[in-house]
């Protein structure tokens, strides 16, 4: 099975960074957070799913398979997770990936099989430095 590069972005490293929530990972437009928000993964995106392309959002609502890809240097951790023909897709400032159903206007991916407190720990050190730079790549499957 092949994959088609759909979005990307880059998100911050900050001190705050926890990436400890069981059942969501989020990305924030925002440049500072505090401790609460253990599900933040990165701030300062560089992107938020009001931003993405017509044709991701229309591909995000067809309820096919997806995966996110998080590169920090050499190390890449994946999240495989599905579309929803309920995204909204419209905030400007957050992205959240679930492995719940539950969506909101955040929400890009349901079903996922991985959340903040699942991924590489490499990656989830780093990002607690605001010098990291984190490389993200939404695919969807063909």
């Amino acid at each position: 099975m092949g994959r088609v590069l759909l979005e990307q972005f880059t998100a911050r490293g900050h001190p705050n960074v926890q990436a400890n929530h069981k059942t969501t990972l989020e990305f924030t437009k925002e440049a500072m957070v505090s401790m609460r928000g253990d599900c933040i993964l990165g701030v300062s995106a560089s992107m938020a799913p009001a931003e993405f392309s017509e044709e991701t959002k229309n591909l995000l609502r067809s309820a096919r398979d997806f995966v996110l890809e998080i590169r920090l240097a050499s190390v890449i951790d994946e999240i495989q997770g599905r579309g929803h023909p309920d995204l909204t897709l419209d905030d400007d400032h957050e992205m959240v990936f679930r492995k719940s159903n539950f969506i909101s206007d955040r929400t890009v991916l349901v079903g996922c099989n991985k959340a903040a407190d699942d991924l590489d720990s490499k990656i989830k050190l780093a990002a607690k430095n605001h010098d990291t730079e984190l490389l993200v790549l939404l695919y969807v499957l063909d």
